[in-house]
């Protein structure tokens, strides 16, 4: 009886075939296990080896392990490689030099084809034969086999049972896999484990027969990878074939036997830890060593369970993150297919959707987050800064945000910054065609401007600037008409119609203050017809009526008369023998007159003094922007801005022109003097103005009465009046009508620093 072995790996192949590192480590792990006298007890020179084989030699190899056999001959068989269907289906085991065609067809020459095999076994005298392998199709390799009988059965008790018997790694439709991070294939391995720690043993009868070694590398298998389906085809009585012998005498090898019995998804049962701890008493072997064995048996198992489970969380997290949400019909689907490809169970993975699921929820809060800053950034300045870009970057890196997810954010913003945007633009249309329909506007026009914004959805805040820089342009224009209609008032009183010389001046003059041609045309048909209005009441004013003037008769010669007095100064009716005319108590005095074209041009000069000084101070007081959602950049000017009430400042005073009446039998006298303490808003923001918390000071112009809150105040107090409070409280319309701002070169009449606490009582309340 002799025990012979063929072992054939192939690890290097041909373009268009996968390169297979642990197909030659799988034949050398084979070769040390047969070779083991307490397990295998082959003889070396009864194993070939033969590691990335040419065709001609796999083939000559495996006739000779077949022929010239007796009928008690153990012969074995070990393939580890690729295995390809041709296109009839038909198995052929690959060779170092297989090769495909470009169509991806087997080039059949090139690979050792089942049939020779079969054809070898069927020649062959030996009553048991196993064969073995490990590559994808390898089920295939049963198509065709038949089963070899001669009625004559030998040493049943040496040797088992007589048959063929066929182990693959797969079925005929499947593909072998190959464990990544392992020197063994999947099969292979659990092969070797199963005969070298005893483990396969499963009726503890000191071998290992075919059948059990089957049952152990199966079950392990498919713990791992559960679609890996390996099968076991046998003939006769080919599944008692004993291939090998349970080593005896080493305690170690007894509980590592022990230890892959009771492991389980990389770790110990508990009913496991239990009979290993016994054993591991009765054995005599330490904590120590048997922590080391366990480790060893269940490093790789370990790892494999952990790829597995990390491979669920990544399938589990992909699922969540999809745009269309899954219903749970499909999450449950999902799971069902994965903890089956993947060999888990619930308890393996509740954990992890768990974990997968705190975690996109933490994501999808960062996310929500950073949009509400992007957002809150965008209103304050649009273009962004680099400065603000930085700080939102850092913050994308410190909450692990995809380029993809801020990407898409910040296109939504921007289209919604776009959008609102021209929302102030239409806006701003609007309440610019109403204030140049009419100013000031009509309440039933502030309602329609405000219904406008409600249905553009426009905030307070962000209209506010707008409406304010409309509100100045047109008051300044209102400026301009109103210098407009001056000049042109003068110019039609002293001479109308125009000369074109005059008519020119004009134009030069409509054009430095940019007034539309329509607006003159207006102007000048209101002062024409105020003109004509106005000229029969002066006409009738100098008619001389007897009864009221005091008449006096002079008989005078018209031609004495006109030597001594012009005619044309005079109207036709004094140019009469006799003459009724009012003798004023004092002696007229003859006035020289200008020419008309000196008086427009001193006009114009003194009017254009006075629209640069005006444009000034409006450019210093109200800066006109042409983005409010844009940030501006100070301007820094070389020389002061004018002081003017539209621009108060805290320390400014203020000068009253005019009695300034404050309620509950209280006022302001002419000529006070009030330090402005700081501006506030006014409660209702739609009026435009704002509330001025003032001072007041001391001056010599008015009476001196003593103040209880402040005696350093003076006024003039009437005598029925109760006394001026230390500081009041304006609205800035009164302030405008009322006051005037001191320059910064004027003394300043308020010495006193000390900034008193601010009344607000219904006696200083603004009217």
């Amino acid at each position: 009886m002799a025990k012979v072995a063929l072992l054939i790996g192939v690890s290097e192949y041909e373009p268009g075939l996968n390169p297979l590192p642990s197909a030659v480590k799988d034949v050398e792990a084979m070769q040390q296990v047969l070779l083991h006298p307490e397990m295998g007890d082959f003889t070396e020179t009864d194993i070939v080896v033969l590691k990335n084989p040419q065709r001609q030699d796999m083939e000559e190899a495996i006739e000779n392990l077949f022929v010239h056999r007796q009928k008690d001959d153990l012969l074995v068989l070990f393939f580890s490689g690729h295995g390809i269907k041709d296109d009839t289906g038909r198995l052929f085991l690959a060779t170092r030099t297989t090769r495909k065609t470009p169509r991806g067809d087997l080039i059949r020459s090139s690979a050792v084809a089942a049939s020779v095999v079969h054809e070898s076994m069927s020649r062959s005298r030996s009553k048991r034969q196993v064969v073995i392998l490990d590559s994808c199709f390898s089920g295939a390799f049963a198509e065709g086999l038949s089963a070899k009988d001669d009625g004559a059965v030998n040493i049943r008790e040496q040797l088992g049972g007589e048959g063929r018997a066929v182990l693959t790694s797969s079925s005929s439709t499947q593909y072998s896999f190959e464990q990544q991070g392992s020197d063994l294939s999947i099969y292979t391995r659990y092969l070797i484990e199963g005969i070298t720690t005893g483990a396969a043993d499963i009726d503890e009868d000191g071998v290992v027969s075919i059948d059990e070694l089957h049952d152990y590398a199966s079950r392990k298998v498919r713990e791992i990878q559960p679609t890996m389906r390996p099968e076991i085809y046998t003939s006769r009585e080919g599944f008692k074939i004993r291939l090998t012998k349970v080593p005896q005498g080493d305690p170690k090898q007894k509980y590592r036997k022990e230890v892959a019995r009771y492991s389980n998804r990389g770790d110990v049962t508990f009913v496991g830890r239990k009979i290993l701890d016994a054993l591991r008493n009765r054995l005599g072997i330490s904590e120590i060593e048997a922590t080391a064995i366990e480790d060893e048996m269940l490093a790789v198992a370990r790892q494999e369970f952990r790829q597995k489970l990390q491979q669920y969380e990544r399938d589990f997290t992909e699922a969540l993150q999809q745009t269309v949400a899954l219903s749970e019909d499909d999450l449950n689907a999902l799971r069902q297919n994965l903890q089956q490809i993947l060999g888990l169970r619930n308890e393996d993975t509740m954990p992890i959707e768990a974990q997968v699921k705190a975690r996109i929820e933490a994501y999808k809060r960062h996310l929500q987050h950073y949009r509400q800053l992007l957002a809150k950034a965008m209103r304050q300045e649009y273009p962004l800064s680099q400065l603000t870009r930085h700080q939102l970057q850092q913050m994308q890196q410190e909450w692990q945000l995809k380029n993809e997810d801020v990407a898409a954010i910040e296109n939504s913003l921007t289209a919604e910054v776009e959008a609102y945007r021209q929302k102030l633009q239409q806006f701003e249309q609007a309440f610019t065609i109403a204030v140049q329909q009419e100013y000031p506007l009509s309440e039933a026009k502030h309602n329609q401007l405000w219904q406008q914004q409600q249905l553009l959805g426009l905030k307070a805040e962000d209209i506010h600037p707008i409406t304010a820089r409309i509100t100045t342009e047109r008051e300044a224009y209102q400026q301009k008409l109103q210098q407009y209609e001056q000049v042109i008032t003068q110019a039609i009183e002293h001479q109308y119609p125009f000369t074109e010389e005059i008519r020119e001046e004009l134009r030069r003059y409509q054009h430095i203050l940019e007034i539309r041609d329509e607006e003159v045309a207006r102007i000048e048909q209101k002062v024409v017809r105020q003109k004509n209005t106005n000229q029969p009441q002066i006409q009738q004013s100098n008619t001389y009526e007897p009864s009221v003037a005091q008449s006096y008769s002079i008989n005078i010669d018209a031609d004495t008369f006109l030597e001594e007095v012009k005619a044309d100064e005079f109207p036709t009716q004094f140019l009469s023998r006799r003459v009724t005319q009012v003798i004023p108590e004092t002696k007229p005095v003859k006035t020289p007159k200008l020419p008309l074209y000196w008086i427009v041009s001193l006009i114009f000069v003194v009017a254009a003094g006075f629209l640069g000084l005006f444009v000034r101070q409006l450019r210093g007081t109200f800066p006109i922007f042409s983005n409010p959602l844009q940030t501006q950049n100070p301007i820094i000017e070389a020389t002061p801005t004018p002081r003017s009430l539209a621009n108060l400042s805290p320390g400014w005073v203020i000068k009253t022109n005019n009695d300034i009446s404050l309620g509950n039998n209280q006022s302001l006298p002419r000529g006070a003097f009030l330090e402005v303490i700081e501006k506030k808003l006014n409660p209702n923001p739609a009026s435009g103005s704002f509330l001025v918390s003032m001072r007041v000071c001391a001056n010599k112009s008015t009476q001196t009465s003593a103040n209880p809150n402040n005696p350093a105040v003076t006024t003039s107090v009437p005598p029925n009046s109760k006394p001026l409070p230390a500081t009041v409280l304006l609205n800035s319309s009164q302030v405008n009508r009322f006051g005037v701002v001191l320059q910064s070169d004027a003394p300043n009449p308020c010495r006193t620093v000390t900034q008193p606490p601010i009344i607000e009582s219904s006696d200083t309340s603004p009217t």
